[in-house]
């Protein structure tokens, strides 16, 4: 058949729609992007670039535009092309045809990123790359849309390409020698190419993309055939980059630390500067010193010096609850503030970021605009969702979920990994994960080492496998380290390290009674002061929070009114103010008679309540602002890390001794006058009396009993802990003890408890091994393995904020519920009926705030497995926010005989689980 290769060329579709857009001006429009992305990019990114390819950096960049302008070829195909009835129209007159038969059923539909896949090997073999090398772009290319092609998707593909007519070819010839030669790409001479190269061009390309298909920013009918139109391409691009925030770095040279902070640098933050003055490679910096030295304020210094010295394009700081991010955010927005150079992009990225007053306050940039994606008929979604969009930005603070989904098999994971690359990652409490988690983590180290970034670790307490473990991901040895507290910094090998002076600190132990009631006696006679009361489990709590007396329900208002803080205090006391009009009426605590104020802290309270009480905390029990005289907090675990919480005397349920040392540092932590009575810093534990863990105590759920019995036994005839010198001999003595150094009467308890952590770190481990991109080299692979790599996707459910935590972090099932109150016929928020739920139609996204807002997550069996079971309602199934949620009516009864319980929410406690009376 002999036709115009070029007009038919020309009368392919991508979007179809009227005008529709041509499958060359897409190609054409997408590249410019790539391009534009690049060219905004620190010289550092270019050079990355330039590594993988072995070209120039500005030869690269060209190169990559170009091979990102080939992710959508597979539309140049039949399948694709007969999926829209006007566009197919065009293209048969045109003089490309099919047989029509063969695409008239659904089993014969094939996404054209698979064929993408089949059309880029063979353009790529015949330009001169090598076999493997080719293999990994058409496999990256063809992944644009989330995840590589199936061996069941290649089958079908290769079937529709086997009976083409030979004209199609001839086409998709001229449609990438025309794109190469207007781009102007030079092609390399690889035989294959790195993991990091592949996932560069990976990422970039659905980035590209994203950002090409929107119509309000490359309008759809423009005549690629036009001389201009690459020129007007690339001016689009720089215009859409600058309406969804995407912009140059800003250099404002190399600061003292007395320039960026308003406060002379300690012994941890001077170190800083003469440990990286010689640096000229990504570094892994270790910070081990205990709670208090300042080891935020070091990291954010650090990220300062690196991003000059090497060019780092931002930073990420990785906490381990959304609590800690939460009190992290106000202090980074702080720092890049002193830095000084214009306006930046923050992000705050957990799953119920949007609660974060401070987070809304700020100029909101790059909002979502609309793709419309066509694949047979048109469709609409976001421009970018918030979770992907938001780790692009080149600053942000978080929870290491965020990251974690990077080495996990989520759709698009690769942009995750994208947006940390040749960034200043900072993973802050890495002491607090368990062992699937820590594989995971040390896989990210692994992806963030290979993608040019620097590494930032910091932990008060860390023992010595896992300080191996995280250090032979970086491809080091921990051995002649510094004494602690230490400092270390790690390129290809140990650069050198710092021991840093800490002044002695002991923290006086005293047994305390586990029987709520008993506890709350003591509490209450150990005032006046500020006390903390930190316990394992979310029942406890609310039981010591009872036991503790009857009160008057204190509201925000009446806390505000109570100690009237100065408009000009800032913090936590001016996100209180803030929202005084809306949430006057919240109960915050509770009032004692004798004026004694306490207050409740757990993970069962709907998630704006929580959020409240985390503010309130704070802002009480924090660094400054008024401090109350007689006041009690009793929380969970959520207290316990890197929220500035500042007690005069803590009492701890017994836990492992890292996280007991966790605890105590929030004793004393700031230099204040102390109420008589709490001039020396006293921690209480319960449980030292007998090591008695389990029954109705359940710590052994919570913990290791092995952990906890060690624990035990180092402490039980200890008075004192000091500080630092106790804390790394404690964590030797507990983590390395063997079940025969046990006291004798202890010893066959500890053997089994041995035995069960040995097989669940055994089975954590390997479960890591096999569900993460442990090594880069799993990115792309061949043959069988690469086929069931690609079957293993993950749910895309599974990037729901309200669900992706249970990917990276293993535990009991939970389920995110919203409580709801039947009156009459309707299902309302409140008891009172003013706030009914939409259960059809299509909420707003006022509603769908609202209900996200009263979301919390409940893991007591049977919960999980019967709410797993039952559908959300069809109005959230149309929100991004609210799909993964269910609908609990509270006083539902759950469980059966001694086990059931009903679930009511009680303003006061948060979700509570009563009991019901066996009626067997």
């Amino acid at each position: 058949m002999n036709v115009d290769i070029a007009q038919t060329a020309l009368s392919l579709w991508a979007k179809s729609g009227n005008p529709y857009h041509p499958l060359l001006g897409h190609m054409l429009d997408s590249a410019s992007v790539a391009r534009a992305i690049l060219l905004r990019e620190p010289k550092r990114t270019l050079c990355l670039y330039g590594q993988d390819w072995g070209l120039p950096p500005e030869e690269a960049v060209l190169w990559v535009a170009f091979l990102v302008g080939l992710h959508d070829l597979g539309k140049a195909s039949p399948v694709f092309q007969a999926g829209w009835e006007e566009g197919a129209k065009k293209v048969w007159e045109a003089g490309l045809t099919w047989k029509r038969e063969l695409l008239e059923t659904e089993t014969s539909w094939v996404a054209h990123g698979v064929l993408t896949e089949i059309y880029v090997k063979e353009f790529l073999r015949a330009f001169g790359l090598g076999r493997r090398a080719s293999l990994q772009l058409a496999r990256a290319l063809g992944a644009h849309h989330g995840f590589p092609a199936q061996r069941e998707e290649l089958d079908l593909a290769h079937r529709h390409v086997q009976v083409e007519p030979e004209a199609w070819q001839e086409v998709r010839k001229w449609l990438v020698e025309h794109l190469r030669q207007t781009v102007k790409a030079p092609v390399p001479k690889v035989p294959e190419v790195s993991p990091q190269g592949v996932l560069r061009v990976m990422a970039l390309t659905s980035f590209a993309d994203w950002i090409a298909s929107d119509p309000s920013l490359f309008p759809y009918g423009r005549d690629p055939s036009r001389p201009d139109y690459w020129q007007e391409a690339l001016d689009l691009a720089e215009k859409a980059l600058d309406q969804v925030g995407w912009s140059r770095p800003k250099a404002g040279g190399q600061k003292g630390f007395t320039e960026v902070f308003p406060f002379p640098p300690n012994a941890l933050q001077k170190g800083i500067p003469s440990l990286l003055e010689s640096t000229h490679e990504p570094i892994l910096l270790l910070v081990e010193a205990p709670m208090g030295m300042g080891k935020t304020e070091a990291a954010l210094y650090a990220y300062h010096l690196l991003v000059e010295r090497l060019g780092h394009r931002g930073l990420y700081m990785a906490l381990p609850t959304q609590a800690t991010a939460n009190g992290l955010f106000p202090r980074v927005r702080d720092f890049l503030a002193g830095l000084g150079i214009g306006p930046l992009d923050l992000q705050l990225q957990h799953g119920t970021a949007m609660l974060n007053p401070l987070y809304e306050d700020l100029l909101e940039r790059a909002r979502p605009a609309q793709v419309y994606e066509a694949q047979g008929s048109v469709s609409a979604s976001t421009w970018f969702s918030a979770k992907k969009r938001a780790m692009l930005s080149p600053h942000g603070v978080g929870t290491l979920d965020q990251a974690l989904l990077g080495v996990l098999t989520v759709k698009h994971h690769f942009v995750r990994l994208w947006g940390l690359m040749n960034r200043v990652v900072v993973l802050d409490e890495v002491h607090a994960y368990d062992a699937y988690t820590s594989g995971l983590l040390e896989a990210l180290l692994r992806w963030l080492k290979s993608l040019g970034s620097s590494v930032i670790l910091m932990t008060a307490t860390l023992p010595k496998a896992k300080r191996e473990a995280l250090l032979s991901a970086w491809g080091v040895s921990g051995e002649n380290l510094p004494t602690y507290p230490r400092l270390a910094a790690f390129g290809e090998r140990f650069l050198g390290g710092l021991p840093l002076p800490y002044p002695d600190k002991s923290v006086f132990l005293k047994s305390a009674p586990v029987e709520p009631e008993a506890l709350a006696k003591e509490l209450l006679a150990a005032l006046p002061g500020v006390l903390g009361a930190v316990v394992n489990t979310v029942d406890r709590a609310q039981a010591l929070y009872q036991a503790l007396g009857k009160g008057t329900p204190l509201t925000l208002g009446d806390l505000l009114d109570r100690f009237n803080p100065s408009p000009s205090e800032g913090g936590p006391w001016a996100e209180l103010g803030k929202v005084r009009e809306e949430k006057a009426g919240a109960v915050v605590g509770k009032a004692l008679p004798d004026g004694t104020l306490v207050f409740l802290l757990h993970a069962r309270f709907p998630a704006e309540e929580r959020a409240l009480r985390e503010t309130v905390a704070l802002a009480l029990f924090g660094k400054r602002g008024p401090r109350p005289e007689r006041a009690i907090l009793v929380a969970t675990q959520v207290a316990e890390q890197s929220l500035d919480l500042d007690f005069d005397l803590l009492y701890s349920d017994l836990a492992p001794v890292d996280l007991l040392f966790q605890r105590a540092g929030r004793l004393h932590r700031h230099e204040r006058p102390r109420p008589l009575p709490h001039g020396k810093p006293q921690l209480w534990v319960g449980g030292l009396e007998e090591p008695h863990f389990g029954g109705d105590l359940y710590w052994d759920r919570v913990y290791e009993e092995y952990i906890l019995l060690s624990t035990w036994v180092s402490l039980r005839n200890r008075d004192a802990l000091r500080f630092p010198q106790d804390l790394e001999a404690l964590l030797e003595e507990v983590y390395e003890r063997k079940p025969e150094a046990f006291p004798e009467e202890l010893r066959e308890r500890a053997q089994e408890s041995h035995r069960r952590l040995h097989e669940r770190l055994q089975k954590e481990e390997e479960t890591a091994k096999n569900v993460a991109l442990s090594e880069p080299e799993r990115l792309i692979r061949e043959g069988d393995a690469a086929h069931l790599a690609a079957s293993f996707r993950m749910d895309d459910e599974a990037e729901d904020p309200h669900t992706q935590r249970l990917l990276t972090r293993l535990g009991d099932p939970s389920v995110p519920v919203v409580p709801v109150y039947r009156k009459d016929e309707g299902l309302y928020l409140d008891p009172e009926g003013r706030w009914p739920v939409r259960l059809r139609g299509e909420p707003s996204k006022e509603e769908a705030v609202a209900l996200w807002r009263r979301a919390v997550r409940l893991s007591r069996y049977p919960i999980p497995q019967e709410l797993s079971q039952e559908e959300p309602p069809p109005a959230w199934r149309k929100s991004g926010l609210l799909r993964g949620l269910r609908l609990l009516e509270v006083g539902r009864e759950f469980g059966k005989g001694r086990g059931a319980f009903r679930v009511q929410l009680d303003p006061e406690l948060g979700v509570v689980y009563v009991r019901l009376p066996d009626n067997n």
